[in-house]
Parts: C-alpha cells; sequence; structure tokens
C-alpha cells in the first residue's frame, strides 16, 4: 500500500519525486509570470525543490516530468490559461501550453479545468541546472486552487498541484 517510485527489478531506487502543494496560488499580474510552487514531498528520492518552485536533481540524464493543475476560474467571462517549463530560468522552447478556462457556472459555482502536461527535462549539470514550471493567465480571477477533504462520502483533499519527476535515462 502507499505510494513507490520507479523502481529497478533488482531494487534500486532510480531518483524521483512526487511534489504537491494544498495551498491556492493566486495570480499575481496578467502581465508577468507566475512559477508553480510546492509544500509537500510525499514520495522523493534523490530530488528535492528549493525556494519552493525549483526542481533540483541529483545527476545528469533525461527526466519524464508530468503535472496536473486545478485551475480555477471565479469570474463571469472565459479565460486563457498557459503553462510552460523554465530551464534554470530560462524558457525552454516550444513548451508552452494553452487551455482556455470557462466562465464561472454562477457567484457560488466556479468553473475547473485541470490540464495535464508531460515532457523530459534534459539536466546535464546538476550542480546548477534546475526545472520550474511557470504559468499566467489573462484575468487575476484565474487561480491555482485546492480544496479541503471532503465528507459525505468521506474523501482526500485536492492539492492545487501534483508533479512527479522520474529519472528514465542516463545521458
Amino acid at each position: 500500500g502507499g505510494l513507490r517510485g520507479f523502481q529497478l527489478s533488482n531494487g534500486i531506487l532510480l531518483p524521483h519525486a512526487m511534489l504537491m502543494s494544498d495551498a491556492d496560488q493566486s495570480n499575481a499580474s496578467i502581465t508577468g509570470e507566475n512559477l508553480l510552487t510546492y509544500n509537500s514531498a510525499p514520495v522523493s528520492n534523490g530530488v528535492t525543490y528549493t525556494n519552493n518552485s525549483r526542481i533540483k536533481v541529483p545527476c545528469a540524464g533525461n527526466y519524464l516530468v508530468t503535472f496536473t493543475l486545478q485551475v480555477t476560474n471565479r469570474g463571469n467571462t472565459a479565460a486563457e490559461f498557459e503553462v510552460w517549463a523554465k530551464d534554470t530560468g530560462t524558457n525552454i522552447a516550444l513548451s508552452n501550453t494553452r487551455f482556455d478556462i470557462p466562465v464561472r457556472k454562477s457567484s457560488t459555482i466556479w468553473s475547473h479545468v485541470v490540464p495535464a502536461v508531460t515532457g523530459i527535462f534534459t539536466v546535464n549539470d546538476p550542480a546548477n541546472q534546475y526545472l520550474e514550471i511557470a504559468w499566467w493567465a489573462d484575468s487575476l480571477d484565474v487561480y491555482l486552487e485546492h480544496y479541503a477533504a471532503g465528507t459525505s462520502p468521506t474523501r482526500p483533499a485536492i492539492p492545487s498541484v501534483i508533479l512527479t519527476i522520474s529519472f528514465v535515462s542516463a545521458m
């Protein structure tokens, strides 16, 4: 039972992590980027995060990165949402993905979209290199939102961000 990372048949655990956030992440500006932040690593072997947003790996190689976001629109108009990868502070070419977030359903029921994105992050210099995921929305009503655990039936909380990263090959 429980979460387990990628493991070779001989029992060796390769670098991997699951990073999450149980905090809402607001859109600071419609003219600037936001960075995904994490406050929990329920599964990790060698992969860490610093400054709440920088993902560091222990060795050179290719890493499979997958993330889902709980995107919420509280506004009366549809919104644009984009998310992309950054290598040590520099945008990675052709890594952007766009989603259109529908208008809220009512004044108390917001719209939700759960983007899922997967890619490969290549690390040549693990001592200095790090991965960040950036996002932008054209409305301040767009958030990455978490939800508390539910009742009737009992169900777990919903994090605003879930990111997994696993070593897949050496250089």
